[in-house]
């Protein structure tokens, strides 16, 4: 079925632009909408759920048998810890009610907590030459998810 638009017998009024208070209001409406998701703060139990199922990959996959079983292992994993983490994302972005996703604005801080600690674990790396060392990286990851969570949780907005 076509909308009155869509027809011929579509009346003037459907076609007359918006008057300048009719457009400053959606202006307004249009951008208090926006200041409002931007002020939202992902729950701090999405951050630590996140770091407890990202920082174990690492000792995980150092723990996987020789060929070609761990690559069987590896890509089963690989398939239950997508599915694992989409399902984690979906119930927190269900949560807030809300599918927007950080600006760059809001993902500064993460980079300022995230860089040092990785700079710190590639120079112990270095310095030390452990052969085991690319295996803690996860853990170092999920350290960083779980300080930004609590910085993005206690620094105002709305918690959804």
């Amino acid at each position: 079925m076509l909308s009155a638009m869509e027809t011929s017998q579509s009346s003037d009024a459907a076609h007359q632009p918006l008057t300048t208070a009719e457009a400053e209001a959606a202006l307004r409406g249009a951008e208090q909408a926006r200041a409002s998701i931007n002020d939202i703060r992902t729950p701090l139990w999405y951050s630590l759920a996140l770091a407890a199922w990202i920082a174990p990959v690492g000792p995980l996959i150092s723990l996987l048998p020789d060929p070609p079983l761990g690559m069987a292992f590896l890509l089963v994993g690989m398939v239950v810890w997508g599915a694992g983490f989409g399902g984690l994302l979906r119930l927190a972005m269900s949560q807030m009610r809300v599918l927007a996703w950080l600006t760059p604005r809001q993902m500064l801080p993460m980079a300022v907590i995230m860089l040092p600690l990785l700079g710190a674990y590639v120079a112990l790396l270095r310095v030390f030459d452990l052969s085991w060392g690319t295996y803690p990286l996860t853990v170092v990851v999920g350290v960083g998810i779980i300080v930004f969570g609590i910085y993005d949780r206690f620094r105002g907005g709305a918690v959804a």
